[in-house]
């Protein structure tokens, strides 16, 4: 016997959020000051400063969980640059952002 199930079917076709090239480098926590966006605290940041919840105190460490704002922590973030060499964090902050196709976009109409 098959059972109609609305819940499950808008589920099983709801968009889930697609998550960006820099969530690998972010550990997310929730912001109190915005419940529907959490707080990105970098990786990098939380291992020199004591932890992620440490770091998420610490406002060089974190940011919104944007891939504009992600990049743009990762560009200025020493402890990143640290980590890899100068080929690899140019090949990953060429990477691009959602953000920056719809710019385009807007802009070409």
């Amino acid at each position: 016997m098959i059972f109609d199930d609305p819940i499950n079917d808008f589920l099983s076709t709801a968009k889930m959020p697609i998550l960006h090239k820099f969530r690998n480098f972010f550990s997310l926590v929730p912001n109190p000051n915005n419940k529907s966006n959490a707080k990105a605290v970098c990786t990098f940041c939380s291992s020199k400063n004591g932890g992620v919840q440490a770091a998420a105190l610490i406002p060089e460490c974190y940011t919104t969980n944007k891939a504009n704002l992600c990049r743009n922590h990762l560009a200025n973030c020493i402890h990143f640059k640290n980590a890899y060499t100068e080929e690899e964090v140019e090949e990953i902050l060429s990477q691009p952002v959602p953000e920056d196709k719809r710019k385009l976009k807007e802009s070409s109409m």
